[in-house]
C-alpha cells in the first residue's frame, strides 16, 4: 500500500548543519533588531525628557525676570540727620 509517493528525503548532516546556521543567523537578526528598536526608543524618550527640561528652563528664566519688582534703593539711616531744625540759627531778641 504504497500509494506511489516516494519515501521521504533524509536529511544529511550538512544539510543538517546548514538548517542549523540558518536558524541561528535568523535568530540573531532579530535580536539585533529588537536592540535597535528599544535603544531607538530609549533615545527618543531621553530625546523628549531634554526638550522638556529645556523648555522648562527657557520658560521659566523668562517669566522670572518680568515678576519680580526692582528693590527700591535706600539711604543708610546714618546719613541722614535725626532732627532737621536748624540749631544754629541765632535768636532775635
Amino acid at each position: 500500500m504504497r500509494h506511489g509517493y516516494p519515501p521521504a528525503p533524509v536529511g544529511t548532516e550538512k544539510r543538517e548543519r546548514q538548517k542549523a546556521n540558518r536558524a541561528l543567523k535568523q535568530q540573531q537578526q532579530e535580536q539585533a533588531q529588537a536592540r535597535r528598536k528599544t535603544l531607538r526608543y530609549v533615545l527618543i524618550g531621553v530625546g523628549a525628557v531634554a526638550a522638556l527640561v529645556l523648555f522648562v528652563w527657557i520658560a521659566s528664566t523668562i517669566v522670572a525676570d518680568d515678576d519680580e519688582p526692582t528693590p527700591p534703593a535706600t539711604v543708610p539711616a546714618d546719613t541722614v540727620p535725626a532732627d532737621t531744625t536748624d540749631t544754629t540759627a541765632t535768636t532775635t531778641g
